[in-house]
């Protein structure tokens, strides 16, 4: 995942994760079919970012709701938000395009490069998942739904690479303290609420039913050392991680998340396979707010809040270093041009 910026928060946060997957290069056509300069909107030591990219960046974000579309839309957004067509633009230009900007830059410096034979790697790998999950020939259609076509989104992950490379590079390993793992339980443990599960796979249905039927006769409740003596039980984990989520169908985590503790699915059919489910362990806490306590936490979400911690704490650390980066380096915004479609009046709010 691309390193976090340090900045307000607003409708803007959720657009920057695809940020530059939306900028596309473009000339404008002058006065008798000529093409003229392209209009600047910064300089980041000397290297330009064209006023055509972050137009076509908000005008991105404007057409994913059509609330924005209108020009009175827009302009309530932009009052609603704190906004002025022309802070937007900065914001866009301070969070997204001279923070970029500065990683290629020093990337460039460091000598961290993608080949394209990592990149296509890991595209490779992308696609195969959400294939296996939504189906041979899903790939662009997923990339459509987060506003991607191929090119941007290997534009994307080719940023986000880099990102990775040069944070990993300049920011020493991190390790968070109590206090920090304490406030991420905090904030985040309910996003792990999931239930724990075993499974096992069964040569056909009537196999699996017949398991089950057994099973039943004994009571309602059923131990995990009953359900292992069925067969080969794998630990599936827990739904809530996203490393056991992934490997998951949905079945599958349709039929954990019905289940109580100590009780066993019906049978499932799974990736092609008969198998049945059981839920020995559920997690469940607040919404977030209250203090939670680290010790009641089963290990395997205790590790993933951990790992979350020392994500986050790298990424301050890497907005820092940034930051201050930022500060030593030659950054000039243009004044803002006359004309540009998202510069709406303010007449348009009563």
């Amino acid at each position: 995942m691309t390193g976090g910026r340090s900045i307000p928060a607003s409708p803007f946060l959720a657009l920057v994760a695809f940020s530059l997957a939306l900028v596309s290069l473009f000339a404008l056509a002058g006065c008798f079919g000529m093409t003229q300069p392209p209009q600047v909107a910064a300089h980041v030591n000397g290297a330009s970012i064209k006023e055509d990219d972050v137009t076509e960046f908000i005008e991105s974000f404007r057409s994913k709701n059509a609330q924005y579309e209108t020009d009175s839309g827009w302009a309530e957004f932009l009052k609603s938000n704190g906004y002025t067509s022309e802070s937007l633009r900065t914001y866009v230009l301070d969070t997204v395009f001279i923070p970029q900007e500065l990683i290629r830059q020093e990337c460039a410096k460091l000598g961290i490069q993608i080949g394209d034979t990592d990149l296509d790697e890991v595209i490779s790998q992308e696609k195969a998942y959400y294939e296996q999950r939504y189906g041979e020939n899903s790939w662009d259609s997923v990339l459509a739904s987060y506003g991607y076509d191929e090119e941007s989104w290997r534009e994307n992950e080719l940023n986000r690479l880099l990102e990775e490379q040069l944070r990993n590079m300049v920011i020493d390993a991190v390790a968070p303290t109590e206090a920090e793992i304490q406030a991420q339980a905090n904030e985040s443990a309910s996003m792990y609420n999931g239930k724990d599960s075993y499974y096992i796979q069964f040569s056909s249905q009537q196999d699996a039913q017949s398991a089950r039927d057994r099973l039943a006769a004994s009571g309602e409740r059923v131990t995990l050392g009953e359900f292992e003596r069925l067969g080969d039980a794998v630990h599936a984990g827990w739904n809530s991680l996203p490393a056991n989520r992934d490997a998951m169908g949905t079945e599958y985590q349709q039929a954990v998340g019905s289940l109580e503790v100590d009780t066993v699915s019906e049978p499932v059919f799974v990736d092609g396979v008969w198998m049945l489910i059981y839920c020995d362990a559920s997690f469940n806490v607040g919404a977030g707010g209250e203090s939670v306590v680290l010790r009641t936490i089963p290990p395997e979400i205790y590790e993933q809040i951990v790992a979350d911690a020392t994500e986050v704490k790298a990424d301050q650390l890497f907005n820092e270093w940034l930051h201050g980066l930022a500060s030593e380096s030659d950054i000039v915004i243009e004044p803002m041009p006359a004309g540009l479609p998202y510069n709406v009046s303010s007449t348009y709010v009563e």
